[in-house]
């Protein structure tokens, strides 16, 4: 499977783009509500309202693309438990090339729609982290990965339709998000204490910081933030974009790097 994971990604990546061309411009999505429209940029009269904010998340396409051209094409060490199962390599591109016109997909329509195929694409990556976080940490087979990854896909979910809590106004959906994201990497942690695997660490750390910089500049890119220039075409919450699809990408040159039979 690993030598046409590079076509079948390129192949998936094609029809969900045209896809999305399809609906942006058939106006599936529905009538513009302003979902999204507080990431500074100000929306257009185009078929894209935020082209900066939307373009941007080619980066996560890139991402995808790249990390199956390597599976397909590099010479790699499939002893890890990256490659424990066959569909795990091929599912991660997929998922990661589906973040961009996931995201896309608000920044694009500002949408309600268009808002829920954006958190739906986090819920899908960080229940990826922490299902195969745990699914290493403990060995578990695949029809567990599988029920933990959907269990915590539904969760999340279930927590987006909260939109106050306990009288506050505060969206668990994100909290969800960051939770999941948050116990991937502690059990990728705890499997790196315990297990001692031969494992370069390193990319687990580029992938941290990459992520916490997009989280830092993430504030800078709000209405009303003194680094918000709402006309400008360098928006912070597009640099958001880019430094989380860099963080995707060296998650994956972590997860290839594991070698079990050292």
């Amino acid at each position: 499977m690993l030598k046409n994971t590079f076509r079948i990604t390129s192949i998936f990546t094609g029809i969900v783009l045209v896809l999305f061309y399809i609906a942006l411009s058939s106006g599936w999505f529905g009538i513009a509500q302003g979902v999204g429209g507080n990431f500074c940029e100000d929306p257009g009269n185009g078929l894209i309202l935020q082209p900066t904010n939307s373009f941007s998340n080619i980066g996560f396409v890139l991402s995808g693309i790249s990390c199956a051209w390597i599976l397909s094409h590099h010479t790699i060490n499939k002893t890890g438990f990256f490659f424990k199962h066959p569909f795990i390599p091929l599912f991660y591109c997929l998922i990661t090339v589906l973040l961009g016109p996931c995201s896309m997909a608000m920044h694009a329509t500002e949408t309600r729609i268009g808002g829920l195929f954006d958190m739906n694409s986090m819920y899908l990556f960080g229940s990826f982290m922490f299902a195969f976080a745990l699914a290493r940490f403990y060995n578990l087979n695949s029809m567990v990965f599988i029920s933990i990854y959907c269990s915590s896909l539904i969760l999340c979910n279930i927590a987006g339709t909260f939109r106050t809590v306990f009288g506050f106004d505060f969206y668990a959906g994100s909290a969800a998000f960051g939770l999941v994201c948050c116990l991937g990497m502690l059990f990728e942690f705890l499997n790196f204490k315990k297990h001692k695997p031969v494992i370069q660490f390193k990319y687990a750390v580029f992938c941290s910081i990459s992520f916490l910089i997009a989280f830092f500049v993430w504030h800078f890119g709000w209405d009303g933030h003194c680094f918000c220039n709402p006309t400008s075409l360098f928006q912070w919450h597009g640099v958001w974009h880019l430094l989380c699809a860099l963080s995707t990408f060296f998650l994956f040159k972590y997860y290839i790097s594991e070698d079990i039979s050292k």
